[in-house]
């Protein structure tokens, strides 16, 4: 036995559906002139000139919008940062390098004047431009 399909009725099924179909009235026939009145209004407003032009700007308007916006993220995006360095860092970051030299400052200042006495010193060896 196999199994009956959804699409197969019985007969009375099929008397009911019958008179179901019978008692629904015929639909209206349709007025084709209006029809062919309002097709016309809408065809002949589609080509008027202010019609016409309202469509060529509403093409290219949300492209050039859409483009102008991606264009202004874009250069948002990738301008150049100026950077300026924190010289209250840099100045920290010198003087911890030289830390240990503030702490003897003394013996280097002594250095210092070493320098210069052998400089003096031997400012004698040294020969002399005369013009």
């Amino acid at each position: 036995m196999s199994l009956p399909r959804r699409d197969d009725l019985t007969p009375p099924e099929r008397d009911v559906l019958a008179r179901a179909a019978a008692s629904v009235p015929q639909p209206p026939e349709p007025r084709w002139g209006d029809y062919r009145a309002e097709l016309r209004g809408r065809l002949e407003a589609r080509r008027s000139v202010r019609a016409r032009l309202r469509r060529w700007w509403a093409r290219p308007a949300p492209i050039a919008l859409s483009f102008g916006l991606a264009t202004a993220v874009l250069l948002f995006a990738l301008q150049p940062v100026e950077r300026r360095p924190d010289l209250a860092a840099v100045d920290e970051a010198v003087l911890g390098a030289r830390l240990g030299l503030l702490e003897h400052y003394r013996v280097v200042e002594r250095l210092d004047l070493l320098e210069e006495f052998d400089v003096i010193r031997q400012l004698d060896r040294l020969p002399s431009r005369e013009g």
